[in-house]
């Protein structure tokens, strides 16, 4: 399992542990942030390689000439992490990639490991959230899209936009869900404090934390002292949006939280919130979506993508056209105001994530996936 930054523990880390319930012996090939991503849970049944970034992982993120050299060393200790990633599958039967970080360097790799070994790529997004789609971009995708045997889309539209916009033929693709956060019922936390409205992950431009704060005067004409958090690091160019938070929360009407935060952290975060909101603009499938899912917690989302296909499959919230703030605050007001209709989607949601997205048949379809390309 080629997992080069550490993304998405809560994917790739019962996704492994599930596979070696199912009888695999898996490798995880990822940088040392892993460990503090598994403090706190029970020991891994999986092996896991931390051969990413060994010295530059936390030297990269510094600002300033000192941080722009370590990113530039750390390009140097990318290519080392992927030839040892080209040794590790001579020894294994699989090559399963999560995510390329620097695709326009990885394409080769990749290319290289699928001659090595039957390779699966999994397409969390079909290209990266917020890359301007141009025509390299697309060339690019489709050079990588080429080396797999396999490729995992957990929604339609990612699956139909692998066929339509990268020329993947239809038998490569395969449908497999995200799966549930169970795993975070092992992290016991103090109750944090309660919140109306929750906003969750990356602050980026495709998020529509924008469109969340346009529909807040509409959702405060019913629901006066609503009060908003959001939390998650920001990225790209989103300084207007914060600081328009920063003002609600001067007025005690929001809180922002700039940080990352540690799986442990997580239940009581969701578990304080009435609903969890995803006004996104563009997405494929919503990691966060399902995490608020099992953890019962209500949702108003925009209809775009694997988002609106999980909140209409699982019954576990209300649907808004991306972009339109009316829409977002009658749907908001519609579940905050009824405390009966919000806890029937928020049953309905939990039950769906730790039903239909439980880890166990996930990794028995995963492992028949395998055999099927090798």
């Amino acid at each position: 399992m080629l997992n080069p930054s550490g993304s998405a523990f809560g994917y790739v880390h019962p996704l492994c542990e599930a596979l070696t319930a199912d009888g695999a012996r898996v490798t995880l090939l990822t940088c040392g942030a892993w460990a503090r991503e598994l403090a706190g849970l029970p020991a891994p049944s999986y092996t896991v390689d931390p051969s990413f970034y060994r010295r530059t992982l936390a030297a990269s993120r510094a600002a300033g000439l000192f941080g722009r050299a370590a990113r530039v060393a750390r390009l140097a200790e990318h290519a080392a992490g992927m030839a040892r990633a080209l040794g590790l599958a001579r020894r294994h039967d699989v090559v399963h990639v999560q995510w390329l970080p620097v695709p326009e360097v990885d394409v080769a790799p990749l290319h290289a490991l699928a001659r090595l070994r039957p390779l699966v790529y999994t397409a969390h997004n079909a290209t990266p959230h917020d890359a301007p789609p141009t025509p390299a971009q697309t060339a690019l995708w489709r050079a990588i899209y080429r080396a797999p045997r396999a490729i995992v889309a957990h929604d339609a539209a990612t699956a139909g936009a692998l066929t339509t916009t990268f020329g993947v033929p239809a038998e490569r693709v395969h449908r497999l869900p995200h799966g549930n956060f169970a795993y975070l019922d092992a992290h016991p936390a103090p109750p944090a404090p309660p919140t109306d409205l929750l906003a969750f992950g990356f602050i980026g431009p495709y998020k529509g934390l924008d469109v969340l704060l346009d529909a807040l005067p509409r959702v405060r004409r019913a629901v006066p002292d609503v009060h908003l958090r959001v939390v998650g690091r920001p990225r790209g160019d989103v300084g207007e949006v914060l600081a328009r938070v920063r003002a609600l929360a001067r007025e005690g009407r929001a809180e922002l939280d700039e940080r990352f935060v540690p799986d442990g952290a997580l239940p009581s975060l969701f578990d304080a919130a009435r609903l969890v909101v995803l006004p996104y603009r563009e997405i494929s499938q919503s990691g966060v979506a399902v995490l608020a899912a099992t953890r019962g917690r209500a949702i108003v989302a925009s209809d775009v993508g694997g988002l609106g296909e999980l909140v209409r499959a699982a019954g576990c919230g209300l649907l808004a056209p991306p972009g339109d703030a009316d829409a977002l605050a009658d749907a908001i007001v519609a579940l905050l105001t009824d405390d009966d209709a919000r806890a029937a989607c928020a049953e309905r949601g939990r039950a769906f994530a730790r039903g239909a997205l439980a880890w166990g048949p996930i990794a028995a379809r995963t492992a028949a996936l395998y055999r099927l390309i090798g």
